[in-house]
């Protein structure tokens, strides 16, 4: 299994996942040509060898390139909820025709020789989904918690539990949050619970699903305007001294997602 954060922040969003022998990307937030450069340059591919993308929302950050890599990859199969699908649709009146997506239901898990994905909605201002990968030949695991504001701590955490990797948002400072320059209605939306994770709540996320099988674990989108990567680590190194939780991430690989380049988990 091959993990690698592309872009990640609220400039772009596109990640790799190489999983039971297939190229899969999770969104295009960024540029098909700044795609195409990540992926030759930190992957050693390109968009001829992606044959699904998966779609967590219709946000711009997420969806940026998405019709123009439609219009000249055909091979390339669109996988969402089908209410993505219309989101997608109506806000951009761009559609991706039946021929190259495949709609999931909710809760839906997507069964084949190489690799399972199944996926759960999660909480944010629109519908979006995080995905589970699950390598059929290695039984390695991916799961991928695209931005959120709460977590269902008694549905979806039982589902996040026991993965071998996981990609968790922790977008913002509380505090630098609060005090920001923004105004209160940008706020409101990224501190509610249908806005985006804080650094503490994604730690304590990462602490409550992890367990001897995971081996790896990437903080991403992270906030320009409040939050750092300096910030976000600090935040969850002070946490794992005060819960004194040093011994269970000891083997565990800690990394956070960049915007401007690639960062590989595995």
């Amino acid at each position: 299994m091959e993990v690698v954060a592309l872009a990640s922040g609220s400039k772009g969003n596109c990640w790799y996942v190489e999983v039971g022998g297939k190229h899969v990307l999770i969104d295009a937030g960024i540029s098909m040509k700044q795609i195409n450069i990540r992926l030759l340059q930190y992957v050693g591919v390109d968009l001829d060898d992606i044959e699904f993308i998966f779609i967590t929302h219709r946000h711009s950050d997420h969806v940026q390139s998405l019709n123009a890599i439609m219009n000249k990859y055909k091979h390339i199969k669109f996988l969402a909820p089908k209410i993505v699908f219309d989101e997608y649709s109506t806000e951009y009146r761009k559609f991706i025709p039946q021929n190259v997506r495949i709609d999931l239901t909710e809760n839906y898990n997507l069964q084949g020789k190489a690799f399972d994905v199944s996926n759960q909605r999660i909480n944010h201002d629109v519908a979006c989904f995080a995905y589970k990968f699950v390598d059929n030949v290695t039984k390695e695991s991916f799961l991928f918690l695209s931005d959120n504001g709460g977590i269902k701590k008694n549905t979806i955490r039982q589902w996040m539990k026991g993965c071998t990797y996981y990609a968790i948002e922790s977008n913002h400072d509380l505090t630098k949050q609060i005090f920001s320059e923004r105004h209160e209605g940008l706020k409101r939306r990224v501190l509610g619970y249908y806005g985006h994770t804080h650094n503490a709540e994604a730690y304590d996320t990462m602490i409550n699903v992890i367990t001897g099988e995971t081996k790896g674990v990437m903080f991403h989108h992270l906030s320009d305007e409040c939050n750092s990567e300096e910030l976000a680590k600090a935040t969850h190194d002070e946490l794992t001294k005060i819960w004194g939780n040093v011994t269970a991430l000891k083997e565990i690989d800690i990394k956070y997602a960049r915007q401007g380049e690639g960062v590989r988990l595995v």
